[in-house]
């Protein structure tokens, strides 16, 4: 899939919910779903939680709460969120990865 912003994933998540018709999306009157505030590309005013942390939040629920799951996710080809599913942009999560996964020094007391 091609890089999106996550605004934009969502509205694309929400027109394969739709049947790819953007009149039943901007329609939608499920207001109990996670991305009702965010179906039309935008980022409403003072959300509570960020655009990100939206979709971290219905991947969490699609797995039942199984995190594990969410990071083995094979939706990839499938899924318009699957690139922000750790509740970070894929940039942000490649750069905490290379950082984490460097190697340590050890540091030994007394030699410096």
């Amino acid at each position: 899939m091609a890089k999106v912003p996550p605004n934009k994933a969502i509205r694309r998540f929400c027109l394969a919910c739709q049947g790819s018709s953007s009149k039943r999306v901007d329609e939608c009157e499920d207001s109990d779903c996670l991305f009702f505030n965010h179906r039309l590309g935008t980022t409403p005013e003072n959300p509570e939680r960020s655009t990100v942390q939206q979709i971290r939040q219905y991947c969490l629920m699609c797995s039942d709460n199984n995190r594990t799951e969410v990071r083995a996710c094979s939706a990839r080809e499938d899924c318009h969120l699957w690139s922000f599913r750790f509740g970070c942009t894929p940039q942000t999560w490649t750069r905490v990865k290379q950082r984490v996964n460097q190697p340590r020094k050890l540091l030994l007391p007394g030699l410096g």
